[in-house]
Formats: C-alpha cells, sequence, structure tokens
C-alpha cells in the first residue's frame, strides 16, 4: 500500500542541486524565455533560497514556478539525478497563498476530480449534442478531427476540442478474454480516454486481447490526481488516488496497462503499481501483423513517457517500424515538449504557443501525412496546431493505439515465430 504525499519541502530536497547547467539545455520554457529563473536551475535556486529564509516567498516567486510545464525532461538529462519533480510540487504547494488566483483553473481541476463519477457521466451524456450545435452556430466545426474549435475571444482558451465520445466512460466494467490468455491485464483509461477519445480505449483492448491478454477496465476509477499533484494540489491527489487505490485493489492482474504516459508515471511512481505502456507489450509479445497504405508516418514522444514512465523511445520506434508499407521519419525535435503540458497551455499561453509552433514546423518538415503519439493530451495539442496553421486537411493527428487498431491484420502471424 502507497503513502500518502507529504507537502513539506524539505532542506535535504531543496539542497539537491548542484547548479551544473545542464538542464538549461533540454527545459521548453528556457528554450523560449531564455532567462536563468526560467530554467531548472534557476527554480530549483529559487526553492533552495525560499526554504533556507534567505528569499522571501513571493508572487514573482510562484509564478516562476508556474511558468515550469514540470514536463521533466531535466530529470531525464540531470546527471546528479536531482528529484526535480518532488522539489517542484512541494513548492507549488507553498506558494498557492501567493499565486494569484485562477478561478478558471479551480474549475478544471475540480472537473477533472469529478471525472467518472454520477453527475459527470449525465453531464457528458448531453456534451455531444450541446458541442455540435455550438459549432453550427459558430461555424468552427473540424470534421478532419471530428472536433470543434472553441473560441470565445481569448487566444488563450481557444482550443480545438474533440467530440465526446458517444458513450462517454463506456468502457467502464468492460472485460475482454484472449483465446489464449498469457495474463490479465488492468487498463487504467485516464479522463482524455474516456471522455473524448473513446476510439482509442476500444484500440488499446483490440490490441491487448489479439497479444494475448485479458484485461479488465475498473468500473469506478477516477483521474488519476497527475495533473493535482503537479500543479501543488497534493491534498486533492491524496484524494484521488486513495480513491483510486481503493477501486484498482478489487481486481486481480499482473501489470496496469495505459496508453497515457501522464496517468502511467503517476501509478508507477506515486501508486507504486507494476505499470506497462500497451506499447512495450506489443514490442515484447512481436507477433502482430499491421498493413499501412504506403503513407509517411511520423511520431512526438510525450515527455512522460520517457521521464515519469521511463518507457525506452525505441519502444515506440520499433512498433511503428513494424507497420508494413509505411515510412517513418522522425522529426529532429521529435523528443521536445508540445508545449500542451495540460494547464501549463493556458496558465502560459505565450511560452505554449512558440513550443506547439516549433513542433508543427518540425513536423511539416517531416512530410509525414500522419503524425502519432501516444499521449491523449499530446495528440488534441498536435491537432489543435495543425489546425491553427493551416495543416489540419493534409496531415492526421492519432493515437498509436488507434492507428495500430485500424491497420492490424487479425489473420497473419509472423513468419517464424513459435
Amino acid at each position: 500500500m502507497s503513502e500518502l504525499i507529504e507537502p513539506k519541502l524539505t532542506i535535504e530536497l531543496a539542497h539537491q542541486c548542484v547548479k551544473c547547467s545542464a538542464c538549461r539545455q533540454v527545459c521548453p520554457t528556457y528554450s523560449v524565455v531564455k532567462e536563468e529563473r526560467s530554467s531548472p536551475r534557476g527554480r530549483l535556486a529559487l526553492a533552495e533560497a525560499v526554504v533556507d529564509g534567505i528569499l522571501p516567498l513571493t508572487e514573482e516567486v510562484a509564478a516562476q514556478w508556474n511558468q515550469c510545464a514540470m514536463c521533466r525532461r531535466c530529470e531525464w538529462i540531470c546527471p546528479n539525478e536531482v528529484e526535480y519533480k518532488e522539489i517542484m510540487f512541494r513548492a507549488r504547494s507553498m506558494a498557492k497563498e501567493k499565486s494569484k488566483k485562477d478561478y478558471f483553473k479551480t474549475v478544471v481541476f475540480k472537473g477533472l476530480g469529478m471525472m467518472g463519477n454520477p453527475l459527470t457521466k449525465i453531464g457528458m451524456k448531453f456534451a455531444p449534442t450541446l458541442m455540435e450545435a455550438y459549432g453550427k452556430l459558430a461555424g468552427k466545426e473540424v470534421p478532419e478531427y471530428n472536433a470543434v474549435y472553441i473560441d470565445v475571444g481569448i487566444p488563450k482558451y481557444a482550443k480545438l476540442m474533440p467530440k465526446p465520445s458517444a458513450k462517454p466512460f463506456g468502457l467502464r466494467g468492460k472485460e475482454v478474454k484472449a483465446e489464449k490468455s498469457k495474463g490479465r491485464l488492468l487498463f487504467f483509461t485516464g479522463c482524455m480516454i474516456d471522455a473524448f477519445q473513446g476510439k482509442v480505449g476500444e484500440s488499446v483492448l483490440k490490441l491487448m486481447e489479439k497479444a494475448g491478454y485479458d484485461v479488465v477496465v475498473p468500473k469506478d476509477i477516477r483521474c488519476c490526481g497527475a495533473p493535482h499533484l503537479y500543479s501543488g494540489e497534493i491534498d486533492a491527489f491524496n484524494k484521488l488516488m486513495k480513491h483510486n487505490k481503493n477501486e484498482i485493489d478489487k481486481y486481480k492482474f499482473d501489470y496496469i496497462v495505459v496508453a497515457c504516459p501522464t496517468c502511467g508515471g503517476a501509478l508507477k511512481e506515486e501508486y507504486k503499481y507494476p505499470v506497462k505502456d500497451f506499447a512495450e507489450i506489443l514490442r515484447e509479445e512481436g507477433f502482430l501483423v499491421f498493413k499501412g497504405n504506403g503513407e509517411k508516418v511520423s511520431f512526438h514522444f510525450p515527455c512522460h513517457s520517457y521521464t515519469a514512465m521511463k518507457t525506452d523511445p525505441n519502444v515506440f520506434r520499433d512498433v511503428i517500424k513494424s507497420v508494413k508499407d509505411t515510412q517513418y521519419v522522425e522529426g529532429e525535435e521529435a523528443m521536445m515538449c508540445c508545449g500542451f503540458a495540460g494547464y501549463f497551455s493556458v496558465a502560459n499561453y505565450e511560452v505554449a504557443s512558440e513550443l506547439q509552433k516549433r513542433k508543427i514546423e518540425d513536423l511539416r518538415k517531416t512530410q509525414a501525412t500522419y503524425v502519432l503519439s501516444d499521449c491523449p493530451g499530446c495528440v488534441l495539442n498536435l491537432a489543435d496546431g495543425m489546425y491553427k496553421h493551416g495543416h489540419h486537411k493534409e496531415v492526421k493527428v492519432m493515437h498509436l493505439a488507434e492507428y495500430l487498431a485500424e491497420r492490424l491484420l487479425e489473420e497473419e502471424k509472423n513468419e517464424g515465430k513459435s
């Protein structure tokens, strides 16, 4: 049983950084702002100074901590293995009283905390009709992505939003049985898949079943709580983790399987469960056959896939390259943050927009007609970027699971596989 997360930022944690500056090479916000205080080293120095009593905790200090995307690429490259996430979410927790009130953020986080409860299930049933009506009224429907461009006249809130699933939370309680079972997986769907990307969830179930696994989806899970934890909302995270663990522990399973690395990271690091990305399982099994149509494909590596979950990037490369009749082309900045990072893209609109623009430009250089990712949030942000920069008619952004499920040749098996 995992313990609840303690909010205190200790002196030992705050003093981990040796100020070598390696993190500045990979930090997305520093690459845009170009100021020391906007680098991981700078933010850690502020935390150290506040804990030591050298610097008062002010609104300006809180603003610097809140400008971080929490991609954790700094941890990925740090030679000293500084626990940046552990320091930063505690620093943000300390700074809540000094931060400017953001009522929209409060509503969003409250909504995430309620995802999957009876009230949201009822509300989501009406969401597709409301979004379709809005799209027709405002003339902002984007059929290429089955989405609506929401624009209330404030740039930072203008987003391309996928239409909610026909059956929101419809995967809850579902079980699939493999013909010859190799084991049992518990699929933690996550908020985006539950509410908006149901087809991605169905694809994961299909792929895992064909790979030889029984899969169960728990009935009463909530948001994993990672957005709350990363934002310093530690009490809210602890409540969600307690609820989810009580539900998950009702089931027997060998691994939790995910199609969202942010969820996977929280389940692995904080919940202490054995977790695998669905693509890891596909590569381990190595017998499913996929066939494309001669398309050129590129992939965006979600930051949390290799930072929080520590999934080898070659897992995704190998799986995509196994698809027959496709050409895989990787962008020069395939592993750079896309600028989404949940609420970061709203709270830090200018920085997030620049990161999104760079990512779209890099992907367009590959001339790929399909852009894939393993994170529902990244998929949403990349689709939003393609629309805003006028490429949505030429480029299809998809979750990797959905792309693979559509190209699965169920009747074939790789030759030579025993």
